[in-house]
């Protein structure tokens, strides 16, 4: 750190002496000029940042003693040095009275100069970085406060002056998240010549507030050595440059919606000056999604991670967002649920779901990965549970349920994600019994309880029992009893 001195004397040679023949530079200082009097010095002083301030006592127009009461007045963080050819105590209590640092008489000692000088230096830096951290602390509390909207009991927005800074706001996010990288945010913050401050919002994205006096021009060489810093494996949103606070929650949440639409993507700088565009319409292909299930059910690993592999380059193809993405990736295993009649994968527990945080599942790849488990877990599942002997007890269930419609073995089939081959194979496995036997079988038996148990016309019934045509009715009846409907509703009634 530079500190900047004045040097006030009314004699040139003086001024020039201390100001040229000391090595200032050496010791991190910079004098930013000289005066004749008190007058001239306050004029440097209200243009120029100054430190310290190097007085003779006795000048023209203003003395030093008036030139430090009112650097006391005006400038209370600059530090005064006296320096006089009078050994008179008076003059000297009268400065220290006044708040000057310290009084040397002339000629100068210049070694006593330096340690002087080097011990206000270490002081001034010393209370500065106590400052700043006490202003950082502060600075940081109401920036929290802001994001994550907590409750502001010591009051942080008084002692804030929402105009006090200038900032920008860069928005951090690890590319192919890893959960044991950490973000070494010291290393951060030392590649930046701005003050800054470092939060974290969320474990796999930082926020580097950057804030000054004066205006934050240029970022690009900052956001170039961060990314290098972590190899390019990460996406940064740059915003512009700010300066009221209170535009500060709305400014990350612009930034975080923008990292959250190029998330998954090879863009890895976003900045708030483009327009952010709209995400593309898309709709999950189901044809796709009735192979995959096929793949499933059938419990062919192999063709279910080539079907997947399909619907992922369609992904890529249409060039939707993550969130996009996984959306659709949790309908396909939602549909397969249904498929399934739900209840069957209860008791699994898929990675994918609606709430799964995109900030840490933030690649296509992890998407990926978490769809082919869910759906390994699934084919093992159905490996477990005897999965043959499952589908044809939902199936069995789904026609008594239908038993009154036209119910084809495609649409039972359909309605269990299997093709009618595999379905037909086994239901004949399972049951003995061919498709249509089964549904006959179903029928007949609930036309025998209403032809006992009503006095509903043959014809009626039939139709009730899912028969169109009144004499095929009859043909299968026959063929199941051994007697038509007629002679059956007489027989018992004859029993009774």
């Amino acid at each position: 750190m530079t500190l900047k001195m004045l040097i006030v004397d009314d004699e040139p040679l003086i001024c020039k002496g201390l100001a040229n023949t000391i090595p200032w530079e050496q010791m991190n200082m910079e004098v930013i000029g000289t005066a004749m009097n008190g007058k001239k010095a306050l004029e440097i002083m209200k243009k120029q940042q100054v430190d310290i301030v190097i007085t003779d006592v006795y000048m023209p127009e203003m003395d030093g003693i008036e030139l430090s009461k009112a650097i006391v007045d005006d400038f209370p963080e600059v530090t005064i040095i006296m320096i006089s050819g009078y050994d008179e105590f008076e003059y000297a209590r009268q400065a220290l009275r006044i708040g000057v640092q310290d009084y040397l008489l002339k000629p100068v000692d210049i070694d006593e100069l330096l340690a002087l000088v080097q011990q206000i230096q270490q002081q001034i830096e010393e209370t500065r970085i106590k400052e700043q951290a006490k202003q950082e602390t502060v600075l940081t509390n109401y920036l929290s406060q802001q994001l994550f909207q907590l409750p502001d009991p010591s009051n942080l927005s008084e002692k804030i002056d929402s105009r006090a800074y200038a900032y920008r706001i860069l928005l951090i996010e690890k590319r192919n998240y890893d959960h044991d990288a950490d973000w070494a945010t010291d290393q951060i913050k030392r590649l930046t010549d701005y003050s800054s401050i470092c939060i974290e919002t969320h474990e796999n994205q930082l926020l580097l507030f950057l804030y000054g006096q004066e205006d934050i021009a240029e970022v690009n060489s900052l956001t170039s050595a961060i990314m290098a810093a972590f190899d390019q494996g990460i996406s940064v949103a740059v915003s512009s440059a700010y300066q009221d606070l209170h535009q500060f929650a709305s400014l990350y949440q612009e930034l975080h919606a923008r990292l959250s639409f190029y998330r998954g993507t090879d863009r890895q700088l976003i900045t708030d000056a483009e327009d952010l565009p709209a995400e593309q319409d898309y709709e999950l292909n189901q044809q796709l999604v009735c192979k995959i299930a096929d793949a499933v059910f059938q419990q062919e690993q192999d063709e279910t991670e080539a079907k997947v592999g399909q619907l992922f380059t369609e992904f890529e193809q249409k060039a939707i967002t993550l969130r996009q993405i996984k959306e659709a990736c949790c309908c396909l295993l939602e549909s397969i649920k249904e498929r399934g009649q739900d209840s069957s994968f209860a008791e699994i527990e898929l990675g994918l779901h609606e709430e799964l945080d995109l900030l840490l599942y933030n690649s296509v790849e992890a998407i990926r990965s978490l769809l082919i488990e869910d759906l390994e877990r699934m084919i093992d599942y159905l490996k477990r549970t005897n999965d043959s002997h499952w589908i044809i007890q939902q199936a069995k269930q789904y026609i008594e349920k239908n038993f009154q419609k036209d119910v084809k073995a495609l649409e039972v089939a359909e309605a269990h994600y299997i093709t009618p081959n595999y379905f037909s194979m086994l239901f004949k496995q399972e049951t003995g019994s061919s498709y249509s036997e089964y549904l006959n079988t179903i029928r007949i038996n609930k036309a025998k309880a209403l032809l006992t148990e009503t006095s509903n016309k043959v014809f009626e019934i039939a139709e009730y029992v899912g028969y169109r045509e009144y004499k095929y009715f009859v043909q299968v009846f026959k063929n199941y009893v051994g007697i038509t409907p007629t002679q059956f509703r007489k027989l018992h009634s004859i029993e009774k």
